[in-house]
């Protein structure tokens, strides 16, 4: 039990960290696609230079025995957002983004059939409270899924279910630590993302430094501490506790960019807040 507390406050730390991930972004006036380019390029760099210098040894049979969830699990990372940001194009934020938040449900289930975890009552129900928190909030946008979006909507599906991929992948990799992975599927992502980036204006002053904070804090921190609580805790709660995202971006957002919450934004955010809490209580 104590195991999977400790979990709960590693992904609630990592969603506080990914909440902030659009505050930095609106100061930075490139593509999506070099924006990811270089938070995955950054965190791959600092987190082997960490490696190089503390001549951190990594058990080569180990790596050999998850070769192949390894090499799943940071495709399957960079596909996710490759086609979030191809739905984003396509459709409406708004549309992009609540239909990218089924993923939970989609890890939860794969997780039932997979990895044979017991769906409880309460697990399912905070889900569904979860989803039904991130609709009433992304209800203040421009949600039409009507058939001109469904291109958009069908990205943001594609996208939602290789982030699944991504959360029930880790879940099969033994005895390696948070930290390779997130070196490894960076590495992987780099080399995903680099076509898509080759011919965009790259970035140049002071957005440097913003790239690499998105980098080191907002990639390679929050992707150890999501990857580490994920290894302690029930896919299914992990799905739970992942809605806390938008809604620390929103508080965020009030406290750095004085954007006030709407009362439906408040209404989504405190079923999101009883879910997290039925999770944690547990």
């Amino acid at each position: 039990m104590f195991k999977e507390k400790s979990g709960y406050l590693f992904i609630i730390l990592a969603m506080l960290i990914w909440g902030s991930i659009g505050i930095i972004v609106r100061l930075i006036p490139y593509s999506a696609e070099l924006i990811v380019f270089y938070r995955v390029f950054f965190a791959f760099l600092f987190l082997l230079s960490v490696a190089v210098i503390n001549k951190k040894s990594f058990k080569l049979e180990k790596l050999k025995e998850n070769k192949l969830l390894l090499l799943g699990s940071g495709v399957a990372l960079a596909l996710n957002w490759i086609f979030f940001f191809q739905a984003v194009k396509a459709t409406t934020i708004a549309n992009a983004t609540l239909i990218y938040y089924t993923a939970p449900m989609i890890a939860t289930l794969l997780s039932s059939l997979w990895l044979k975890e017991t769906l409880t009552k309460q697990g399912i129900i905070a889900l569904v409270l979860s989803f039904i928190g991130a609709v009433i909030i992304f209800s203040k946008g421009d949600i039409s899924l009507k058939l001109s979006g469904w291109q958009g909507i069908s990205y943001g599906l594609i996208a939602a279910f290789f982030y699944a991929l991504f959360t029930v992948f880790n879940k099969f990799i033994i005895d390696l630590s948070s930290y390779l992975l997130t070196l490894i599927q960076t590495g992987i992502a780099i080399l995903m993302l680099a076509p898509f980036v080759l011919d965009y204006q790259q970035p140049e002053g002071s957005y440097w430094i913003l790239l690499i904070l998105l980098g080191v804090v907002h990639t390679a921190l929050a992707l150890i501490l999501y990857l580490k609580g994920l290894s302690l805790s029930k896919v299914q709660d992990v799905g739970v506790l992942s809605y806390l995202d938008p809604l620390s971006a929103i508080l965020l957002a009030f406290i750095f960019l004085k954007e006030i919450p709407t009362v439906t934004t408040l209404l989504g955010g405190g079923l999101i807040l009883v879910s997290s809490y039925l999770v944690i209580s547990n």
